[in-house]
Order: structure tokens, then sequence, then C-alpha cells
């Protein structure tokens, strides 16, 4: 019961963000995955990094909650074989330049894409489109808020997260307005 509501007052609260700063976005991800490097089941993790890539302004500690929880999802997901493995990457995408009438300068939105790679179990097709929702969960003690925040989190940065899955390679990606 405490758990539900636990869940409940989470889903309630108001996310802000407070403490907006210029980050790069590399070391976040590397401070991410401190946990799982330091668990007893080794799972192999690459990084495929953007190495040109500007720093970002964003609430740390909420981009920190993001990866965290989609690591930790990637994972707990894992057969832990010889061949599991959680992949990130990084890359600047050229986003869509707009003439605004009566501005001499055009804008231009561009993107950071960071895309969260596993072979682990998958995510089935019919469940695909309902992972992002308030207490949907497959795992048996999850409270299936994790995914819902994550992407209220990355809402509120003005970025987009989406899935895919084939094959057993689950691939988030995560877009964020530079």
């Amino acid at each position: 019961i405490s758990k539900v509501i636990n869940s409940i007052s989470q889903i309630s609260s108001k996310l802000l963000l407070k403490n907006k700063s210029s980050e790069n976005i590399h070391e976040i991800l590397r401070y991410s995955t401190f946990k799982i490097k330091n668990q007893n089941k080794k799972i192999k993790i690459f990084e495929e990094f953007d190495p040109s890539l500007p720093k970002i302004l964003i609430d740390k500690s909420l981009l920190i909650q993001v990866f965290e929880n989609l690591l930790n999802n990637a994972f707990e997901a894992s057969d832990f074989s010889y061949k599991s493995f959680i992949k990130l990457s990084t890359k600047f995408i050229y986003g869509e330049t707009i003439k605004i009438p009566n501005i001499k300068e055009s804008q231009k939105k561009n993107y950071l894409l960071v895309k969260i790679e596993d072979n682990g179990l998958g995510i089935k097709k019919t469940e695909l489109s309902k992972i992002f929702l308030p207490f949907f969960s497959r795992k048996k003690r999850g409270s299936g808020i994790g995914l819902y925040l994550v992407k209220r989190i990355i809402s509120l940065h003005d970025g987009r997260i989406s899935v895919d899955c084939i094959d057993n390679l689950t691939s988030f990606s995560i877009k964020l307005p530079l």
C-alpha cells in the first residue's frame, strides 16, 4: 500500500526545472552508468560519443534520473550472456531552419541525440505504445512510474523520447534541443 501511495505522490507532484545549467552530456551519461558498472553481474557497456557536441542547458539531477532509469531497465532486461551489452551513443542532429516573416534571421532547431540500446529481453510490439503510461509495468516489483517520469522530464526539457524494439534490440532515442 505504501508503495502505491508513494507512486501516486510522485506522479501528482509537480516536476520543475529548478537548476538549469550548461552541462556536458557525456559526463552525465558516464556518471549514470556508475551503478551498473559496480554490479556483480557483468555486462558490456559501449560508448559511441560525438566529441564535438556543445554543452547543453539542462537540469542535471533530473537528467541523471532519466538516464539511470533507462540504464537500470536495460540492465534488468539482460540475460547476462557473453553477448549482453548496453550501448550509449550521442550525436548532433541538424534540425530544420525556420523562416519567420518580418524577422531577418532564420531560426535553427538543432538537437542533441542520445541513444541507449540493449540486447536484453526486448519489449513486445503490443506493449511499445503503453510503456510511458503511468502504472504500466512488466516487472513483478515495478511500480510503473519510471518511464512515465522519464517522458515527463524529457518533455520539461522541450525534448522528445521514442522507443523501438526489433529482434530484442531495444533502443531509446532522446532528442534534446540545443
